[in-house]
């Protein structure tokens, strides 16, 4: 039997089995964790992938604690039977963090996050500290936890997605970046209020002094959120932009914003500013982050993929100097699409539009007199932007789609790099002809 605390400000509790939803990556690692630890566990998949897909109120008694992956919503069944009892309920993150015996670092907001926790991450390794990049950003924070990574000396700095949020028990954050609010994943919240109380929750989950830095505009949606730690407001670029190499990624919006949010944090917890300079300077963006695919014929072509809501849409095209013709589309998760259209239309030259969202988003766009044409899909929509932007260059095809990718495509990476392959395809038949 294995002692350990609870949750956050919780008296030490004992557990000998647990229950943990969801087999995917985040389900895997728990059950790994839990086993290490010496406790008994089920493992409950609706897909037949764990030891049953039946979990009912029957099923209560018979665990101590409960742990969900980010995938299971607060109106899921199986979640308002666990919350309703009463009984110890985490997200894989939250019960991680319990058995992490360094430092812990939250990065959270609307866009921004990966970029911000792999820029922190990277810096403290070329500090000559140890640290890990975890949470939503790939690897869970369990297999850390297992990992020689977990000693009093190292720092996890980890991605936390308003999923991951929503269960906020077991995190004692030693410092958290809310990077920025905007409107996304109103297909899991009621409202942005809904989703904007998500994220808030990890405020609460700061240790006490340690520093919180929020950005402007989650202030802008809720002034009071402020009070709930003592916290650092970034509302504009900070003066260490200049110090960066004229190649680094963060010379220009939005990864200027990014940098400054990561060097408010970075001095508030009293590290070398050079390690954060040499870091940034020495950072290659995720891919299908906002990065250049190919120039020719006077047309520069950006693959934008990994941009799912309408803020890092917003935020790609407000980064390019050139006439954009941007690419758009996918699945939608809700949101004001007439407001989305409002901002986009005089920000770009042209609007090329597939998959699932097209006609109402240009419904939407038409309303205010932009140029648009609905293709079948990605490629055929790349194929016109690129004819396009070529007898108006020097000009940008851009692709940052502001909507998931799963209606024609696995996820954004294959998005992306079905985007590459057709500018590629493309330049050669350019060459032919």
């Amino acid at each position: 039997m294995k002692t350990f605390h609870t949750s956050v400000g919780a008296a030490i509790g004992t557990y000998k089995r647990i229950a943990i939803f969801g087999a995917g990556v985040s389900g895997q690692a728990a059950r790994r964790l839990v086993l290490s630890l010496g406790l008994e566990l089920c493992l409950f998949d609706e897909n037949g992938r764990g030891d049953t897909a039946d979990f009912s109120a029957a099923s209560l008694s018979g665990f101590d604690a409960f742990v969900f992956s980010p995938g299971f919503a607060i109106t899921h069944p199986w979640r308002i039977l666990v919350q309703r009892s009463g009984r110890p309920c985490y997200s894989e993150l939250g019960f991680a963090a319990i058995h992490w015996r360094g430092r812990l670092l939250g990065v959270t907001g609307t866009n921004g996050k990966t970029t911000i926790t792999s820029l922190l991450c990277n810096a403290f390794s070329t500090a000559g500290q140890t640290a890990v990049e975890a949470g939503n950003i790939g690897t869970p924070l369990s297999d850390y936890v297992l990992g020689d990574a977990n000693h009093d000396k190292a720092t996890a700095v980890c991605e936390i997605s308003s999923f991951q949020a929503e269960l906020p028990d077991g995190l004692q954050l030693d410092g958290l970046i809310w990077s920025n609010f905007a409107e996304d994943h109103l297909d899991r919240y009621e409202s942005m209020a809904e989703y904007f109380a998500a994220k808030a929750q990890l405020l609460c989950c700061l240790r006490p002094a340690a520093p919180s830095v929020l950005g402007v505009d989650v202030l802008a949606f809720n002034p009071k959120v402020s009070g709930i730690s003592a916290s650092i407001v970034v509302d504009k670029d900070s003066g260490l932009i200049d110090r960066l190499a004229p190649d680094s990624p963060f010379r220009i919006s939005p990864q200027s914003t990014n940098f400054s949010l990561a060097v408010a944090l970075w001095q508030a917890l009293d590290q070398s500013i050079e390690s954060l300079i040499d870091s940034a300077n020495a950072f290659q963006l995720a891919a299908h982050r906002l990065s250049p695919v190919d120039c020719w014929g006077g047309v520069t072509f950006w693959n934008d993929s990994k941009a799912t809501n309408f803020h890092a849409a917003l935020a790609a095209i407000d980064g390019l100097d050139e006439p954009v013709y941007w690419i758009g589309g996918g699945c939608g998760k809700g949101g004001d699409l007439d407001a989305f259209a409002r901002s986009i239309a005089p920000k770009v030259e042209a609007v090329f539009l597939y998959g699932e969202v097209a006609e109402s988003l240009a419904a939407s766009l038409r309303s205010v007199d932009s140029r648009v044409e609905i293709h079948a899909d990605l490629v055929e929509a790349v194929a016109a932007a690129t004819r396009a932007a070529l007898a108006n260059s020097p000009s940008a095809v851009l692709l940052s789609p502001g909507f998931a990718s799963f209606d024609q495509f696995s996820g954004y990476a294959a998005r992306g790099k079905t985007f590459i392959s057709t500018v590629f395809s493309l330049k050669d038949a350019n060459r032919l002809n």
